[in-house]
């Protein structure tokens, strides 16, 4: 790639938080869903997903430093942002209905993909890393 475009600055962006520190959030619907965020998911094999996304979040840290890239830590920035916090989540639940639908009523699940609010933190943070990068 550095081939290309030897100037180029790189900015490895990092996955959001999923799950909170505290699992018991995941035991109560959002506001207005039914489902729980981590649907049949027991809430004993949540830490086990924690700690396989923040392992994938160390290894891209270490790779982007490794090859002179800066990273955004999206996962250290939405702690209170998960999929289990209520009306201050940015991901939306497994089973939570997005804004997309095939049609009028087939709607798309979230699938733990960031909202629209986990879509704008996740803006904000990755915009101040490419500035902060294109100011230095």
């Amino acid at each position: 790639m550095s081939y290309f475009s030897p100037e180029a600055e790189r900015v490895l962006v990092g996955y959001p938080r999923l799950v909170p520190a505290d699992t018991t959030k995941c035991l109560t619907a959002a506001p207005g869903q039914t489902e729980l965020p981590f649907a049949d998911i027991p809430q004993d094999a949540l830490p086990v997903l924690d700690q396989a996304q923040k392992r994938l979040d160390d290894v891209m840290k270490k790779v982007a430093a490794d090859s002179g890239a800066d990273f955004v830590d999206l996962y250290a920035n939405t702690g209170s942002n998960t999929a289990c916090d209520g009306a201050d989540r940015g991901i939306g639940g497994l089973l939570e209905n997005s804004k997309l639908a095939f049609g009028e009523e087939n709607w798309i699940p979230w699938y733990a993909h960031p909202n629209e609010k986990g879509r704008d933190i996740q803006a904000e943070r990755v915009a101040a890393k490419v500035e902060a990068v294109l100011n230095r």
